[in-house]
Order: structure tokens, then sequence, then C-alpha cells
């Protein structure tokens, strides 16, 4: 599956798609004074670029021949000063074209972030991670690029190779012609190399994409790898990666390394027809010295940008490809608005579950027909098997997913008339595995909530028996939490979670098996801290621990996705069906 993603993901794309490119105008039409003044200095900066190899023929045909010194003066300071007005061109027209290019990528890191942030569930069930970073990321600053280092820099380029043919043919057709005759086979050979190079730059970005994924995948998986002692067999592994990479860049460097001297003896070529027939000419009376000079010095500039549009075109690949899969992901439909229905209204916390089907993959039923219902206020457990789907239903209630068929009512209304913000503003759902951000325990609890205010949070933190640790952290509530809690205990991530829910004060609780990573002593704590969570709220408790849910009021057995049992524990146990079945596992596990 890995090697499928990465392989879509290197898809080279075209150099150039006219319909990518309509789609990426909006971005820049934003930013479209100073694009088009950058384009305005590219082109001033190349039009007084070429005066100057004509400046040199007349300083030596009406400066050097005659002796005239005022006349070299004066072409001399006429040249220094276009040199300089050319580099002031080329730095306002640099500034301008990363202006725009950090613009444009700005805008679209924000479009891209604000659009994955309304997809549904089901897109992040089916998309790794990495592969959306790279999008907000690698691709947006390959789009970034085109615009400031490749469609206006080829702009320029194609604007200087046409001016200085124009140039050569203005001053001396006959010469113009015959130095002009090099541009087939440099064309020719432009081509050429520039299909291998492509190629190969392909099979780079591959090896390349090979190589960071073995590389994430090694770094995230370290401990397994070191417990197993398979560190001898990972490193060979990534070795071979590496070759793959380092022969793939070689056989690029070598086309490279070609191309430059190729284009070097094309330029070489062309010299040697202007020295001969020029020099011929030159002898004959029909070009003057300065002339001569001036067709070599435009030769010398006319194969720069050639050389320069050809090694363009890897960039302008790179942007369609890039730009292919962002508007591949914004295409993605997102949610419908999370402000869309009923909000305005009170929960009491009633559930009722009619007839639900469910189904992540179309035709593979999860939930098949599930009835029940919760009374406000009451604590009911669902227990069974992994797989059971005891999950999906919590993931139901807040809308994470839609059903397929039957009803979800809340407080006797249908669950898609409410807005899906509100829902989720009442039902808190504290999860296994608690996701921390970077940040400190202050923030973590509030979700930067700037309603929930610091007393608040630290009169919740001593509710629910969070306050002893958070204290005797080195700044108690301003202490740093790592990235994803990893400087805290299982157990301390879970009354982080529970102080989380509690500041958001919902009416529904969900809990997925929030104590089943915990040991012993640290249960305790989060029973004590529960107890107080669920007080005057509806709950539904999801545990594999049957001994954490002894005390609910209703407890719901499910079994491949039907609802086979409910009752209370004592009730259950006289049935002696699933639920005892659970119970005698559980307890001959202990003994």
């Amino acid at each position: 599956m890995a090697q499928a993603y990465i392989q879509e993901d290197e898809d080279p794309g075209k150099i150039y798609d006219g319909r990518l490119f309509r789609r990426l105008l909006p971005f820049l039409k934003p930013w479209t004074f100073p694009a088009c003044f950058a384009v305005v200095m590219v082109i001033g900066g190349m039009t007084l670029f070429l005066f100057n190899p004509y400046i040199i023929g007349r300083v030596i045909d009406e400066g050097i021949k005659p002796r005239n010194q005022s006349v070299i003066i004066r072409l001399s300071f006429i040249y220094l000063g276009i040199e300089i007005l050319v580099y002031l061109f080329y730095c306002v027209q640099n500034y301008l074209l990363q202006y725009v290019g950090q613009k444009v990528m700005y805008d679209l890191r924000v479009k891209l972030f604000s659009h994955l942030q309304r997809l549904p569930a089901s897109f992040f069930d089916k998309n790794p991670v990495g592969r959306l970073v790279t999008r907000i990321t690698n691709d947006t600053a390959s789009l970034s690029e085109l615009f400031s280092s490749g469609l206006v820099i080829v702009l320029g380029d194609i604007f200087l190779v046409f001016g200085i043919a124009v140039a050569l043919l203005c001053i001396q057709p006959k010469l113009g012609l015959a130095t002009l005759s090099t541009c087939p086979l440099l064309i020719l050979s432009a081509w050429y190399f520039q299909d291998r190079i492509r190629t190969a730059y392909r099979k780079v970005r591959l090896k390349i994409a090979l190589l960071n994924g073995a590389l994430s995948e090694n770094i995230s998986g370290i401990r397994v790898i070191q417990v197993f002692s398979c560190e001898e067999k990972c490193a060979k592994k990534f070795d071979s990666l590496n070759i793959e990479h380092t022969d793939a860049q070689l056989e690029s460097l070598f086309h490279h390394s070609v191309f430059t001297p190729v284009i070097t003896i094309i330029n070489g070529l062309t010299i040697t027809i202007i020295l001969f027939m020029g020099g011929k000419m030159l002898l004959a009376g029909e070009i003057s010295t300065g002339i001569f000079v001036s067709f070599i010095s435009y030769v010398q500039h006319f194969f720069f940008p050639i050389r320069d549009m050809s090694e363009k075109a890897t960039i302008f690949q790179s942007a369609m490809a890039a730009a292919e899969k962002i508007f591949n992901l914004l295409d993605e439909k997102v949610e419908i608005s999370i402000d869309e229905g009923i909000s305005e209204v009170e929960l009491e916390g009633k559930i009722d579950f009619k007839g639900v089907q469910f189904s992540y993959i179309p035709g593979q039923k999860v939930l098949k027909g599930i009835s029940f219902s919760v009374k406000p206020g009451q604590s009911v457990a669902i227990v069974g098997h992994t797989g059971a789907g005891k999950t999906t239903i919590a993931s139901l209630l807040n809308r994470t997913y839609e059903i397929d068929g039957g009803e979800i009512l809340i407080d006797n209304r249908d669950l898609r008339d409410y807005s899906k913000n509100f829902l989720r503003q009442n039902i808190a759902l504290i999860q296994q595995e608690v996701f921390l951000f970077s940040g400190n325990a202050f923030e973590n609890i509030r979700l930067w909530n700037e309603k929930i205010s610091r007393e608040r949070v630290e009169e919740i933190a001593v509710e629910i028996n969070a306050d002893k640790f958070i204290l005797n952290m080195p700044n108690g509530f301003d202490s740093e939490i790592l990235e994803r809690g990893v400087n805290l205990s299982a157990g301390q991530r879970q009354l982080i979670a529970f102080a989380r829910a509690m500041a958001f004060n919902p009416k529904i609780l969900i809990l997925d098996e929030a104590t089943s990573s915990v040991d012993s002593n640290t249960e305790k704590l989060i029973q004590e801290a529960i107890k107080k969570l669920i007080l005057g709220r509806t709950s539904i408790v999801i545990a594999h621990r049957l001994s954490t849910i002894k005390n609910c009021e209703k407890i719901l057995v499910m079994h491949h996705g039907r609802l086979v049992e409910e009752g209370t524990h004592e009730s259950l146990l006289e049935k002696n069906g699933y639920y005892k079945k659970l119970y005698e596992l559980q307890f001959v596990d202990k003994i």
C-alpha cells in the first residue's frame, strides 16, 4: 500500500497543463500588480542588456580606432550606467518574484489547511498523514518556485533570445543568418537531453520518496527495531535504498554533465562561424571591427538563456505535478457546513438508536440494525469483542460518520437535524489513545478556548485528581508537554483528557476504552474522576474491563455488529449468555 501511494505521488505530470494553470490564476490574481511590475522589470532589464554588446562595438569603431578619447569616456559611462540599471532592475524583479511566490504559497497553504479541516473522517482513514503534509509543504513550495524563479524568468529568457536574434539580423543580416544557423542543432540537443534529464529526475523523485518513507518508518518504529535487535537488517535495507537513490542522482548528474559541454561546443561552433565568416567579411571591408566584436559578445550571451530554459523545464514539470495533487485534494468533497442545522436548543441527553446500519466499506456492514435507548442522565456501558462495533457507535453519535440506514435520535429529534458544531460541543469523546498537543497543560485542557478561564481549569484539575501530577511538574500548568504527550504517563494523559472534557461541560459523555491501558493504582484515580465526570450527564462507557462498568445502569452487549443482550450486570449474569462468557473469561484470566 505504501509503495502504491509513493508511485501515485511521484507521477511526474506534464511540463505544462493549461487546465491546471487556469486554476492557479485565481491565487495569482491578488498579486497581479507586483507580478506585472516584475515582468516589466525583467523585460526592461533584458532590453537594456541588449544594448551593451552594441556599445562595445561602437567604442571600438568610434572611439578606439579613431583614437577619440571623449567618445570612449562617454560610451564607457553609458555602458556602466546600463549595467547599474540592469542590476537594479534585477534586484527589484527578484524581490517581487520571491514576494509573489511566497504570497501565493501562503494563500495556497491557508486554503489547503482550511480544506483539510472540513474533510470527513473517512478521507483521513484512506490517506496517510505524510502524504497530506507533503501537499501543504513540498507541493506548495514547488508552485511557489514556479512563480518566483520559473515562469517570469523563462519569459525574460525568451525575450532575450529573440532580442539577440533580432539584433544580429539588424546589425548584419548575412552574418546574422550564418550565426543563427546553429540554432536547430541547439534546439535538437536541448530536446534530446531534456527528455533524458526529465526521466532521470522522475527516478530521483521516486527513489527519494522511498528513502524518506523508509527513514520515517524506521524512526517511528525505533523501539520495536531495538527490542527485536533488527538494527542491522534495517540498516541493510536502508543502505539498499540509499544506493538506488545515489545511482539515480548520478544518472541525473551524468546527463547534466554531458548537456552543458554540448551547449558549450555548439557555442564554440557558432563563434567559429563568426570568426571564419566574420573575419573574411572584416578583411573584405563588409563589416567593421566593432560589429565583429559585437557579434561575438552577443553570441556569448545567446546560449545562457537557452540552457536556463532547458533546466527550467524541470521546475515546470515539478510544479504541474504538484498542482495536480493540490487540486485533487481541493476537489475532495468536504463535510456539510458544521454550523448548518439546529444549534439554539438546550439538550437533555436522551439517545435513541432505531435500526441503525452502517458500513465503512460499502457492502461490509459493521452495524446491523442496532436499536437501544438511553435516558437523560443515564450511564450505559457497551461491551463486546474487538470488532463488534462499539467504537463505531461513538463515532456515529458526533457525526464523524453518517449512518447508512435507520435513525439516531437525540431528545426525540433526528441527529442530522443538529449542526455538527453543536453536537460536538455537547458530546465529549474520550478515547483510549489521548492526543495531546505540544504546548502546556493549561492550553491542552482548554484547547485555546479563551472563554475557559485559568481559574476554571485549575478547579477542574482538583475535581478529577489531575492537580497533583500537574503541580509536581516544573512549571505547574505552564509546564511543557511534548508532542502527543510523550513526557506523560498513559494515566496522566487520560486525566488531562477528562479535565478537557469537563472544561467544555458536555451534555453527553462517551468514554471509549478510557481505562484499558493504565495500571490498577491509576485506574482507581481515573474511576474517581469518571464518577465526578458522569454526574448529571448522559454517559456511554465502552470498555474491555468489565470490572469498570459493573455500576452502570444498563449494559449493552455487542457481537458481530448486532446488539445481542442488554440489562444490568446482575441480570445479564443470570441470563447465562454472551455477557456471562465475557465475564468468566476475564475472571479466569485473573485467577
